[in-house]
């Protein structure tokens, strides 16, 4: 051995001492779990219990100003002459071509009636307004059991984002897939996100948002138990469900693991092994020879500069896409690009068009924009560091269900380490797909939860 590489392994056991100082530990007992509470305006108020209908409607005035603005967007810098891919971010010509459909061609009239194609309602929970979906299987009758089952979103998506998997999982036989249940959809937008309201106050995180989404579910909606889906940061608060919502929940599907090597010295050990000899540890060591805890964090680091701005100084960045569309454009490009595969910031095109439409891009960014809501959505990131939830590894004790996609951020996690943290009942491990599952490879995910719902 060099001397190089033992330094380095020396320097990992120190930082991953270092980080379990931190973090190990930091479960049930530093995390406070208040039963209720309130990010309305003002001082606390009694909810209104009702459950209203809602239907989206878009200000003309706000379109014509959208289109104002991109025609008159700045976009005055000159490309670097040997780049010719998204490894600087959006190419320019590229940008261009998308803010040109955006102001010349998407229908917006068209967006409005596909977002209102599905029944939606608002609820007022904690002080805040509530937006979600709820649809039901329109042929009850032909299956054996009807599931209810939340689905729950992340960033930089919406609830837009389930659209295509939602008549998958309310009627799978008439999408040819060969299943005898079927699921009730709720799909709530997280406050701050899509159509519900910003929260008021500070201390909004995953923990609040479990809450308040069980309160939905059980207290507004009547369900005595139901399943949970979620990616991205549905998938924390879905796991933060499991983890203290437990009798609530019969089981939780994800398709992205909140974990990391530093969560306890086990961890760490199984990690450590597996980056040089994966088949000693990992039972499916095929998918995971290339494991490597440097290629994963260098990785996360060249990705993440988004979540440290967001992290700390949301309102910062956030000013700035909120009131700039060609900046809110490009920023959500770039991470629709390289979060459904890494190679695709190789390309000239930066690869979206391989896997979305551009309507559906828009679609998303349009919600964000129209609603004015980038900023909020941002500041999430602050709640959750603040609270240290994102650091949670206390157990889930409850069924579950996890679809490893090897594009998502970070790439798949082995069975060995989720198992660590999750009572794991089913894990499918796909050759293709990425971050933006449910958007991106909707009947692969909505087949993997229909077999995971057979359980019940």
């Amino acid at each position: 051995m060099n001397k190089l590489f033992i330094f380095s392994i020396i320097l990992t056991i120190i930082l991953a001492i270092y980080l379990s100082l931190l973090f190990i530990g930091l479960k049930e007992d530093d995390l406070k779990i208040p039963e209720k509470g309130y990010f309305g305006r003002g001082e606390p108020k009694k909810d209104d219990l009702n459950i209203k209908k809602f239907k989206i409607e878009f200000s003309l005035k706000e379109i014509n100003q959208l289109k104002e603005r991109l025609e008159k967007s700045r976009i005055g810098h000159f490309e670097l002459e040997n780049i010719n891919d998204w490894s600087y971010g959006v190419k320019l010509n590229e940008l261009n071509e998308w803010s040109n459909y955006w102001k010349d061609k998407f229908d917006f009239n068209k967006m409005e009636g596909n977002l209102n194609k599905y029944p939606q309602y608002l609820t007022q929970i904690e002080g805040i307004m509530i937006h979600f979906l709820h649809v039901k299987p329109p042929k009850p009758k032909a299956y054996r059991h009807i599931i209810p089952l939340i689905l729950v979103h992340g960033w930089p998506g919406n609830v837009y984002e389930f659209y295509k998997i939602i008549p998958m999982l309310i009627d799978p036989k008439s999408h040819s897939l060969d299943f005898d249940i079927a699921f009730e959809i709720i799909a709530p937008s997280i406050p701050g996100y899509g159509f519900s309201e910003q929260p008021h106050k500070r201390g909004f995180d995953s923990i609040a948002t479990a809450r308040i989404f069980n309160h939905l579910m059980t207290e507004r909606l009547g369900f005595k138990q139901y399943l949970a889906q979620g990616g991205d940061w549905g998938s924390l608060i879905v796991s933060t469900l499991g983890r203290y919502y437990s009798t609530n929940l019969i089981g939780i599907h994800i398709n992205m693991a909140f974990i990391s090597p530093f969560d306890s010295y086990k961890h760490f050990i199984i990690s450590l092994i597996g980056c040089y000899k994966p088949e000693w540890v990992f039972s499916e060591s095929e998918h995971f020879k290339n494991f490597s805890i440097k290629e994963k964090y260098l990785g996360l680091l060249e990705e993440s500069g988004y979540m440290h701005i967001q992290a700390t100084k949301p309102d910062t960045v956030g000013v700035g896409l909120n009131d700039s569309p060609i900046g809110l454009l490009a920023y959500i490009l770039e991470k629709f690009s390289t979060w459904t595969n890494p190679s695709f910031r190789s390309l000239p095109d930066g690869g979206i068009l391989k896997k979305y439409s551009r309507d559906d891009i828009l679609t998303i960014i349009s919600i964000y924009w129209l609603q004015g809501n980038i900023l909020s959505s941002q500041r999430y990131y602050k709640e959750n560091f603040l609270s240290k939830n994102i650091f949670n590894s206390k157990y889930v004790n409850i069924p579950t269900a996890y679809a490893a996609f090897p594009y998502d951020i970070g790439g798949a996690t082995p069975k060995e380490l989720i198992q660590l943290n999750y009572n794991l009942t089913q894990m499918t491990i796909f050759s293709d797909g990425g971050h933006f599952a449910a958007f991106e490879m909707p009947k692969e995910l909505a087949n993997d939860i229909l077999n995971f719902g057979l359980k019940f």
